[in-house]
């Protein structure tokens, strides 16, 4: 099972195909690779195609830590520099795009090219993620750690937030259990703030981030009320010379998401030629 050290985190990770690499964050407060596999094979036909269960996700494992847009971006640049990689592609839905974004802004000598899809953000976004941080603490200082291990409930979109780590490490789970509920709850605080108190048109990217953004970007918006289609067509806006593509979620039309993506980056291949 191959896993990455990361940033005081084991990132696993799951990879195919050969070629110049495209690196797929996965959405969500956990981030789960399994999400993309239906469209991994179909990428990896000219690509080496990379996904990762982020730090609080799958088969990753990381202690409690306040998780910052800041983190999320270093763990995903961890990565590449752990398998080797100096410049990807970057992609994915959701939340992912304020990680590819967000390396876009902060490290744009690492990224050759970007495309956000089902981009999330706005206030019933934010209100659904940080009402599911804000149901663990409660639950931690209503009714103690053991009954927040035990709400993970991976059928319940709205159950509250836990790691994964806790349904295949017993070391990890009775250290969690034996948390203080007032410590727990303060990373739970820490992260809403740290995610959500900030002037962002999508998840973690002010104007002035998108703005500033240089690397070839193909935008690809979202349908509902997490990631609304304002959301997206304000990130194209703001980014220069961004494309935008009519294409659904990746999990609702694989084969068009795989088609489109791969058009996008045959054109920013060509360019650099």
């Amino acid at each position: 099972m191959p896993r990455a050290k990361v940033n005081g985190a084991e990132i696993y990770y799951e990879e195919t195909g050969s070629g110049p690499p495209i690196i797929l964050s996965a959405g969500g407060l956990n981030g789960l690779l399994e999400g993309y596999r239906p469209v991994m094979e179909g990428l990896s036909q000219e690509h080496r195609v990379i996904s990762y269960d982020r730090r609080f996700g799958g088969q990753s494992r990381s202690p409690i830590v306040v998780q910052t847009w800041d983190m999320v971006c270093q763990d995903l640049v961890g990565l590449m520099d752990a398998l080797d990689i100096e410049q990807a592609y970057l992609g994915g839905g959701s939340f992912a795009p304020g990680i590819s974004m967000g390396c876009a802004a902060r490290y744009p000598n690492r990224v050759r090219a970007i495309f956000p899809s089902n981009i999330a953000g706005g206030i019933m976004c934010n209100s659904y993620l940080g009402t599911k941080l804000f149901r663990s603490l409660d639950m931690a200082a209503n009714q103690g750690m053991k009954a927040v291990v035990a709400a993970l409930d991976r059928s319940d979109r709205c159950a509250p937030f836990v790691p994964d780590q806790v349904q295949y490490d017993p070391e990890f789970r009775r250290t969690l259990e034996s948390m203080a509920p007032e410590d727990f709850g303060q990373v739970m605080r820490d992260t809403i703030r740290a995610l959500f108190d900030g002037p962002y048109v999508s998840l973690g990217m002010t104007k002035e981030m998108l703005k500033g953004i240089r690397t070839p970007t193909l935008v690809m918006p979202g349908h509902d009320d997490v990631h609304p289609r304002e959301v997206a067509e304000a990130v194209h806006r703001l980014i220069p010379n961004s494309r935008w593509a009519e294409v659904p979620p990746h999990s609702e039309a694989p084969d068009k998401y795989v088609s489109r993506v791969l058009e996008f980056l045959a054109e920013v291949e060509a360019g650099a030629n």
